[in-house]
């Protein structure tokens, strides 16, 4: 496993297009504290609370690229013949794509917060008096969440193989989750708003980090890489590449 995440992590570092991708991030958060900052009333602490939800698309977009790209090439095919169980190989890759995007999102980040810096907007505000632990409780949730996009966009795109039409409907799951989680509720007669994803990044934005929105982004992130990597290795190691 450790052979693979090596390896994809050498072949990322040498495809320029990805390369350039990566440097986008930063202005992109530039970009992101520059609209925010229209606001005046908004602190820093509010601001970078929504880096996560105002890129997921990116997130999104960048790994269904990684992923695809080698079904498309037919690099898969080298991948398969190095030896390594497809098992280790499904969850090599994962463990790539989940740490490129936590990279992605320092980035964006970062630029956000530089962005913040230089134009001297106050990290918090008399209504929102963040601690230096919540402020850290904040971006760890968000590292979490960007981790289920993940998860989410590398399964979605060793199911459908194709870039266009993965991109669509990673796109489409990320959107629609809230909708099936409320029909999902209905069905079992169970209240599982803990497992709305949308209404968890909601409540990160607003500050309200409450226990039960850290209970639920773990709860949702666990469900989501067992249902992922269970089906995911399993339709890997059966189909033919």
């Amino acid at each position: 496993m450790f052979r693979i995440f090596k390896a994809e992590l050498f072949k990322c570092r040498h495809n320029m297009s990805f390369f350039l991708s990566l440097l986008a991030a930063v202005p992109l958060g530039v970009l992101y504290c520059v609209i925010c900052e229209l606001d005046k009333t908004l602190s820093m602490a509010e601001i970078l609370s929504g880096v996560v939800s105002y890129y997921n698309i990116f997130f999104i977009i960048m790994i269904t690229m990684y992923v695809t790209n080698d079904y498309e090439k037919g690099t898969i095919k080298a991948i398969m013949s190095s030896g390594v169980s497809k098992s280790k190989i499904y969850f090599g890759r994962l463990m790539v794509s989940i740490f490129i995007s936590e990279i992605m999102f320092v980035l964006a980040f970062a630029g956000a917060y530089a962005w913040g810096f230089f134009k001297g907007i106050p990290l918090v505000s008399e209504a929102m008096p963040w601690t230096v632990f919540e402020f850290a409780e904040s971006v760890g949730v968000q590292m979490l969440i960007v981790a289920v996009y993940a998860m989410l966009g590398y399964f979605i795109s060793v199911l459908i193989k194709k870039q266009m039409p993965a991109m669509i409907v990673a796109i489409a799951v990320i959107n629609f989750e809230p909708l099936l989680i409320g029909k999902a509720s209905e069905l079992l007669g169970k209240d599982l708003s803990i497992l709305d994803f949308n209404s968890m990044i909601e409540q990160i934005e607003m500050l309200n980090l409450s226990g039960s929105v850290l209970i639920g982004t773990g709860a949702f992130a666990l469900v989501v890489f067992f249902l992922t990597f269970v089906i995911g290795t399993t339709v890997f190691k059966h189909r033919d590449i």
